[in-house]
């Protein structure tokens, strides 16, 4: 019976360390009182140094972020004043253009009309000149035609005088005077 006595006491000692095992949900009562008392030295110091500098380091983060957004929303006032100013300089800047664009084409209308009104005179001095030169070369004209008319009437006087004036000699006096008038 040895071995089965050997093998009760180590069942009966497996039954005692089976009952006095924790409980694996529910811890043991040094244990909690342990924890309980850990947890509220460590919650005292850290509300008494962790918590202030934690807080202190929101508040300055907060403030840095109120203080960017009223840094971005005085810039985007400049910059919207900025741009009211620039297009208030553009507007004044494209009158001023076409202020200068009218003026220079009045300045340019001004000068045609002066040059228009310095060359008539002399467009009229050219043109009257071309007239009398033309009334020049008529009169020439005329007066060569005298000229030649008066010596062939001459001429056929002459004629007529040394010849006899019978019908058949002034019939052929007059056609041969037509003929040097014609030619």
């Amino acid at each position: 019976m040895s071995i089965l006595g050997a093998l009760a006491a180590a069942v009966a000692d497996e039954a005692d360390a089976v009952a006095e095992a924790p409980n694996p949900i529910i811890p043991a009562i040094d244990e909690v009182i342990w924890g309980t008392l850990s947890f509220l030295i460590l919650f005292a110091v850290m509300a008494k140094y962790a918590y202030p500098a934690l807080k202190k380091a929101m508040e300055a983060r907060s403030e840095k972020i109120q203080g960017d957004l009223d840094a971005a929303d005085s810039a985007r006032s400049e910059a919207e004043g900025l741009r009211a100013e620039y297009d208030a300089k553009l507007a004044e800047a494209q009158t001023e253009a076409a202020r200068i664009i009218e003026a220079a084409r009045s300045d340019a209308e001004q000068v045609r009309q002066d040059r228009i009104a310095a060359i008539e005179p002399e467009i009229a001095e050219r043109r009257a000149q071309a007239e009398a030169d033309i009334e020049a070369a008529k009169d020439r004209a005329l007066a060569d035609v005298r000229a030649q008319v008066t010596s062939l009437a001459v001429g056929a006087a002459e004629q007529v005088v040394r010849s006899s004036l019978d019908e058949a000699a002034y019939a052929r006096l007059v056609d041969d005077y037509i003929e040097s008038v014609g030619n």
